[in-house]
């Protein structure tokens, strides 16, 4: 199995840091968003660099109008710019760090810690000779939590990704679509849909020798267009039940206009 990596990412550094005294102090997961160290001169500079090599994801939804905020009971949009729009991953600028003589306490404790999403790729060997390709796409810390603090939660399963990549040309992208079912892998605000992946793997090129498949080097980059629906079951009368009666106005898509991930 790979798992997308620039280096040790910011999470991991944070729990290593524990075993140190000094960040004892330090006990949940929260800390690390906490407001800024009152030691800390104002205005701390942005130490974190932004990795859109090993995963960026341009995503947006589109109609996706009349989602149903049980707290407060009213409709919402996510429709147009919001703050996941663009998603790379985030890793720390240790030299800058370190020549400007703060400390990881310092780093953690500020008020400019970025969102770490959590999309990823990754390459499951069941089978040693066909390895399946799973990407997860969410804003969350975490992949495909399946559980109802992300805003959009998503998974995808290309099961054939080395046929698909002997298939590939110069000319046309690679064209995969996936029907997924699987409600809990298809999860916007609260609530699961299931959904159609129509995705672009990028063609042969100059920039992609091996094309928008390359499992050898583990990259993966292309487009994608995710349709949501209601989903519909039957209750043992026989009678169709619909889940989304005042929850959202389906169909709904979102529009993936480029991704890319390296898996290590």
């Amino acid at each position: 199995m790979c798992i997308f990596a620039k280096k040790m990412n910011m999470k991991s550094i944070y729990y290593i840091l524990l075993t140190f005294p000094i960040i004892l102090l330090f006990s949940n997961c929260e800390e690390e968003i906490s407001p800024g160290n009152p030691t800390n001169p104002p205005g701390l500079t942005n130490y974190f660099i932004a990795d859109c090599d090993s995963m960026r994801v341009d995503i947006e939804f589109f109609g996706a109008t009349d989602l149903y905020n049980e707290d407060n009971g009213q409709y919402f949009s996510i429709d147009g710019v919001q703050s996941w729009n663009s998603m790379c991953s985030q890793y720390i600028d240790e030299a800058a760090m370190i020549a400007a003589g703060l400390t990881y306490v310092d780093i953690w404790t500020s008020t400019v810690v970025p969102t770490e999403y959590g999309s990823r790729a990754k390459l499951k060997y069941a089978d040693p000779s066909n390895p399946t390709l799973e990407i997860d796409i969410t804003n969350g810390d975490s992949p495909s939590s399946f559980f109802w603090s992300d805003d959009f939660s998503l998974n995808i399963v290309v099961p054939d990704i080395l046929a698909l990549e002997s298939s590939q040309n110069s000319v046309t992208s690679t064209l995969f679509s996936y029907n997924s079912n699987l409600n809990g892998r298809n999860m916007v605000y609260n609530e699961m849909y299931q959904a159609t992946y129509n995705i672009e793997f990028d063609q042969i090129s100059t920039l992609l020798p091996n094309g928008g498949i390359d499992v050898a080097n583990k990259t993966f980059q292309g487009k994608m267009v995710i349709t949501f629906d209601k989903v519909t079951q039957t209750d043992i009368n026989g009678n169709i039940v619909d889940h989304h009666t005042y929850y959202s106005q389906t169909p709904f898509e979102a529009h993936v206009t480029y991704f890319r991930f390296i898996c290590e």
